[in-house]
Parts: structure tokens; C-alpha cells; sequence
């Protein structure tokens, strides 16, 4: 082979390459997009709940007492002692 087929073939190669790495690199800004897309769908879940901190937290505290009082109402063997 003369240096310019090589030169030819290295040429077809490096285009082929590049063609893939641009496709891999779409599909990562694809995966991107739309784990931002769902991020920013979560964000008023996660932040904006429309309590203040002082609600928040007497409502974390009712859902212990009520969790508790579930264990409770499970507890046939008398087994969790703040059940006696």
C-alpha cells in the first residue's frame, strides 16, 4: 500500500470515529436533558411544600405517633415495650 491509501484509510477511520463520539455524546446530552427535566419536575416536592418549617415538623411528629400507635396495634406478642 502506498502512503496515501494508508493515509486514506487512516482518514475513514478517523471520520468513523468521530461520528460515533458525537453519537455517544448525544445520547449522554439526551440522558442529561431529561434527568434535568425530572429533577425539575421533583423540585417543588422536595422544596416548595407550603409549610413552614414549625408545621413540618408537628406533622413528622403526629406521623411517628401514629406509626407507633400501628406497631402497637401489630404487637400481639407484647414484645415492643413502650406498647405495655
Amino acid at each position: 500500500m502506498t502512503k496515501e491509501e494508508l493515509d486514506s484509510l487512516d482518514l475513514e477511520t478517523t471520520n468513523s470515529l468521530i461520528k460515533t463520539k458525537f453519537e455517544d455524546l448525544q445520547t449522554a446530552m439526551d440522558l442529561l436533558d431529561k434527568a434535568l427535566q425530572e429533577l425539575e419536575e421533583l423540585k417543588p416536592t422536595c422544596i416548595d411544600t407550603g409549610m413552614s418549617y414549625a408545621e413540618r415538623v408537628a406533622k413528622r411528629e403526629e406521623e411517628m405517633k401514629a406509626l407507633g400507635n400501628a406497631v402497637c396495634i401489630l404487637d400481639e406478642e407484647g414484645v415492643e415495650p413502650t406498647c405495655s
